[in-house]
């Protein structure tokens, strides 16, 4: 079974993706921000493909209010992530349109962003897309 750690503070979106992921027959280990996701990480097993939305705070709850929402939090846990975990494909999700991205692309290189799919086909695919890509030695 292939196991997907998703980071994104937006529940809805997050839930939406989790329970037709698991339909798949895909792990999904859900985080709402960067703090949890590297807190989950500490006890998961390592994931086959990490998904990092880009615009977020560091972590949530009492602790947010000291946190900015911005995209360096997103490109900060990515090339962490990517970092930790160098046989794991990362890629980075962004609610930008795609002519804010070519300086967000710049500073993420080598790892893929793209703009955040919002139809969950489309998520499923993009997802699907690299697990399979990740299989044979992942995609950049």
């Amino acid at each position: 079974m292939k196991t997907v750690l998703l980071i994104d503070d937006d529940e809805s979106y997050r839930e939406s993706l989790r329970l037709i992921l698991e339909d798949q027959g895909i792990e999904v280990l859900d985080a709402g921000c960067p703090d949890q996701a590297f807190s989950m990480l500490l006890s998961a097993t390592k994931p086959d493909l990490i998904v990092c939305d880009l615009h977020m705070p560091f972590t949530t709850g009492a602790r947010q209010e000291g946190f900015i929402e911005s995209t360096e939090v997103g490109v900060k846990t990515a090339h962490e992530l990517a970092w930790v975990y160098p046989d794991t494909q990362v890629v980075a999700l962004t609610s930008m349109d795609s002519s804010e991205m070519s300086e967000v692309k710049r500073s993420l290189c080598p790892i893929p962003a793209h703009c955040k799919p919002t139809k969950m086909d489309d998520a499923i695919e993009l997802i699907e897309a690299y697990l399979v890509s990740s299989s044979f030695g992942g995609i950049n």
